[in-house]
């Protein structure tokens, strides 16, 4: 029988050409694959090797930058190769975000994923209680009378009663004349 990839060989080919999904956990939204970083200045190592665009909070110096170079951006970097006190505070604005997406602050800043996970962990535990209580109600049967106080201090004082004079367990520790614990 032929091998799969003899047989679908533009599945193979594909599966070869395509990025993988993310791993480590970090979010899908702060990485780019081979497919979106094509025509992007390769400046580095990056954390992987790859050349991907990844904002990551472990290792801040992707691979290639963000953006592909342009008209806007061509000018600049020539200026930048010179001395930086001739670069205006918006032209060092501007190469910063052709090479990264967003600023630290930005990559750092809070967002709203922990109320759904919360609204949801709280969901999931009212239809579990909601759940118990309806079977407790509608079909486990009641407890027996053994499970009551009345009844477990009855049973107490039966073996009290049954072990008296005994120099050993309970008893010993019982005053049978106060009807007390000593």
């Amino acid at each position: 029988m032929l091998s799969r990839n003899l047989a679908l060989p533009r599945l193979a080919v594909r599966s070869i050409q395509t990025s993988s999904s993310v791993s480590g956990g970090h979010h899908v939204e702060h990485w780019w694959g081979p497919e979106k970083g094509a025509g992007r200045e390769l400046v580095g190592f990056g954390a992987t090797g790859d050349n991907v665009y990844q904002d990551r909070l472990d290792y801040w110096y992707p691979a290639i930058r963000f953006r592909k170079e342009d008209d806007v951006s061509r000018p600049l970097r020539q200026k930048e190769q010179g001395d930086w006190k001739n670069l205006s505070l918006e032209d060092k604005k501007t190469l910063y975000r052709y090479s990264f997406r967003q600023t630290l602050a930005e990559f750092e800043a809070p967002n709203g994923y922990w109320k759904a996970a919360t609204g949801i962990i709280f969901g999931v535990l009212s239809l579990a209680t909601l759940y118990t209580t309806f079977l407790k109600k509608t079909v486990y049967p009641e407890l027996p009378p053994t499970f009551q106080d009345e009844y477990k201090q009855a049973q107490v004082e039966r073996m009290l009663v049954l072990e008296k004079g005994q120099f050993l367990g309970p008893a010993k520790h019982y005053d049978y004349e106060n009807n007390k614990w000593k």
